[in-house]
């Protein structure tokens, strides 16, 4: 039991720190260049949600650190078949990217306009960045895994 609680805190820590790092990742283009990828990361307006819970910036925060906190746990879990958590991480995540076409296509606010060849290939290369990551931190927690 204790092992467990411990797992679950440990994908709650890396999940957020991979969460917060693709975050970082997607801020620095959409400061320096205008590129709306961390706006566009966060964005949930397609949601029948009321828009105090929208445009809340903290709760899409959030909402991305859950799913990254998922995403890790899934990872983590499916190593224990399938002992490969980079290939299961980057596929993962390649297939999450090319969620960039439907999602662009729900936004109601459109964070770029066309052509989205340039941002896709930045929101393709964070996704595999963040893939890297991902695996890197389970990987850490299977080598944590073995030692006990």
């Amino acid at each position: 039991m204790i092992g467990n609680n411990i797992r679950i805190i440990s994908w709650i820590l890396f999940g957020s720190l991979a969460g917060i790092l693709l975050a970082c990742f997607f801020y620095v283009p959409e400061v320096l260049f205008g590129l709306n990828l961390y706006t566009f990361l966060l964005n949930i307006d397609f949601l029948p949600l009321p828009d105090s819970i929208i445009y809340n910036e903290p709760f899409q925060f959030v909402l991305h650190i859950i799913i990254a906190i998922i995403l890790i746990a899934f990872v983590d879990l499916f190593c224990r078949i399938y002992s490969h958590p980079y290939q299961i991480s980057l596929i993962i995540n390649v297939i999450m990217s090319f969620t960039f076409f439907p999602l662009y296509h729900l936004a109601v606010e459109k964070p770029f306009s066309a052509p989205v060849t340039l941002p896709f290939i930045i929101w393709l290369l964070g996704h595999i960045l963040f893939a890297i990551i991902i695996a890197y931190f389970v990987t850490l927690l299977n080598k944590k895994r073995s030692t006990d």
